[in-house]
């Protein structure tokens, strides 16, 4: 039997701001114009992924809800 290789893009799993806001609800609580959205999903094992996101641009997190987000590990 021949073995496989090792395929990263087999574990990619979409995510988006609006999934982690779903498990933790105190980051709709931040005005994201004085703190980093990154910053805070950092926190908790989370970065955002997206190439065109902008820091603290908007403050309300609804704006960011469709960014691409991914595990840290």
């Amino acid at each position: 039997m021949a073995k496989k290789t090792f395929n990263p893009d087999s574990f990619d799993i979409d995510l988006k701001v609006s999934d982690v806001v779903e498990r933790f609800p105190q980051l709709l609580e931040n005005n994201y114009k004085k703190v980093s959205l990154n910053e805070e999903l950092t926190k908790l094992n989370y970065e955002v992924v997206t190439p065109t996101y902008e820091d603290k641009k908007y403050s309300s997190i609804n704006e960011y809800l469709k960014l691409d987000v991914d595990y840290i590990v």
